[in-house]
């Protein structure tokens, strides 16, 4: 089992447990199968991003609570001592550089979308709020009935509840920093 297959599986059942569920229960949570959940906890599967953000919305924790290591003193980070999440062919990396933690209101991560890439803004808990600024390329935000078009050194916030989806519409890379604060 990978680093990252182990952390998920490992802080899934410590949340599960804390929280006082069972797996069928979880499973409802979630609507993934119990069988899945128990392979989930086992490290046996490579979980998707989505089923990531199935359990995040069902348990109503942030994505990185399930990659998260355990708080240390001091810690130092980047992205080359991070696993992104990679999705749409690879066309896109999604860096936890700062995780979830218990007392911390607050990730951070780095993005970088190749040409053409796109990524959906899974709806987070209510309240959640994103706060991006584009480094290099242009980003399109694409919510329902807008998009907005940020280029190098533009910076927003949106509410990360509502359903949206980033795009590289420009030429080359695009890198950015994503804060996302979570409701108390």
């Amino acid at each position: 089992m990978d680093n990252l297959n182990k952390l998920i599986a490992d802080n899934l059942k410590e949340m599960r447990k804390k929280k006082g569920l069972s797996l069928e229960q979880v499973s409802s949570l979630t609507s993934i199968s119990k069988s899945m959940l128990s392979q989930l906890e086992r490290g046996e599967v490579n979980p998707t991003i989505s089923t990531v953000y199935k359990l995040s919305l069902g348990l109503k924790v942030p994505v990185t609570a399930f990659t998260a290591d355990k708080p240390q003193p001091f810690s130092r980070t980047g992205k080359s001592e991070v696993t992104p999440l990679v999705g749409n062919d690879g066309k896109y990396r999604l860096y936890p550089i700062f995780s979830f933690r218990d007392g911390q209101d607050f990730e951070i991560f780095d993005l970088e979308f190749d040409e053409g890439g796109m990524m959906p803004g899974n709806r987070q808990m209510n309240g959640t709020r994103e706060f991006i600024t584009v480094y290099a390329g242009e980003l399109t935000l694409i919510f329902k009935d807008r998009e907005y078009v940020l280029e190098a050194g533009d910076a927003a916030s949106y509410n990360a509840f509502d359903e949206y989806i980033y795009k590289n519409t420009g030429k080359g890379m695009v890198t950015a920093s994503i804060v996302v604060h979570y409701p108390d």
